[in-house]
């Protein structure tokens, strides 16, 4: 059993009885309700309880945005939502990446199929012309087209990933739009097309980071040596294929002079050698990922 002394005002006086009760109670707080426990009085309404969406602050709206996924962002645009979410939605901490990877979840939130361009418009409306976007990811059924038009609308974007499992015309008309790319991300298909390879040193002789994805072949020391040739300037670099020869690793850090980040996957531990180690002592960092049945992560240094 519980006693609460329950308080209330009636014509001025105030009138006190014990309640028993079989379990603890949490009140409805009522305006003219007091609640009195072990001395202490509580006193509130139920608006209090229940605030409204656009009674809240704008800088806890927008952590609460933060916690959403890019889908229910993007899909959020197309929503008959109240003034204060579009509001707060211009921020933009919302928008530096976006993220179009997971295109389903995205076009089964908006509720019906829709094309990319008008996806990305309404993003763009929304948030005043997307200045702010600073990386954009497309999904691996996007296409040339698509590229397009993020280059026609996002020019000055500094990251972009490219899961395209085919290099099209599109890809060479759309890079020579973007001013400022720094970052790439894109299938190690890339490395044989030799002329697209020219073309885009000529276009971005200091880029500076690059991760590669598994395509339709493995990585090789003729890749590694490709790599380096046209891509002298990284300063980061990511190769999420396994397949990766010690030859290959040794190759990128002899080659790659002013390289200070590098992360590599690889199917065995031994691949990753004491000469491979003492070479990369001079980066900042150096990681290598064994395959998914080890399930081991390492750090140097």
């Amino acid at each position: 059993m519980h006693w609460v002394n329950v308080s209330h005002r009636n014509n001025g006086f105030t009138i006190t009885h014990p309640l028993e009760v079989s379990s603890p109670i949490t009140p409805t707080l009522c305006s003219n309700t007091t609640i009195a426990t072990n001395g202490a009085t509580v006193t509130g309404t139920s608006s209090r309880l229940a605030r409204r969406w656009e009674d809240l602050n704008n800088d806890l709206l927008i952590s609460i945005l933060l916690k959403l996924g890019s889908a229910e962002l993007i899909a959020g645009s197309f929503s008959s939502v109240c003034s204060s979410w579009r509001h707060v939605a211009r921020d933009a901490s919302l928008w530096r990446v976006l993220d179009f990877s997971d295109w389903g979840a995205i076009t089964r939130r908006i509720g019906a199929p829709i094309a990319f361009h008008r996806v990305l418009g309404r993003v763009l409306a929304l948030t005043r012309g997307g200045h702010f976007i600073q990386e954009v990811h497309l999904s691996r059924y996007s296409s040339g087209r698509d590229l397009i038009v993020i280059s026609e609308r996002l020019p000055n974007l500094l990251y972009l990933s490219l899961p395209l499992t085919k290099i099209e015309k599109d890809f060479c008309m759309a890079l020579s739009k973007f001013k400022y790319l720094r970052g790439l991300s894109l299938t190690s298909n890339f490395l044989v097309h030799f002329g697209v390879l020219f073309y885009f040193n000529e276009l971005f002789p200091n880029f500076a980071e690059l991760k590669l994805i598994p395509g339709k072949g493995d990585f090789c020391n003729v890749d590694a040596i490709t790599l380096s040739h046209f891509f002298p300037n990284l300063r980061k670099l990511e190769i999420q294929i396994q397949a990766l020869s010690a030859e290959a690793i040794t190759t990128l850090l002899d080659s790659l002079k002013i390289l200070e980040h590098l992360h590599v996957s690889v199917s065995e531990e031994s691949v990753i050698t004491v000469q491979i180690i003492e070479k990369a002592a001079r980066l900042k960092t150096f990681t290598w990922h064994l395959s998914s049945e080890s399930r081991k992560f390492i750090n140097y240094p």
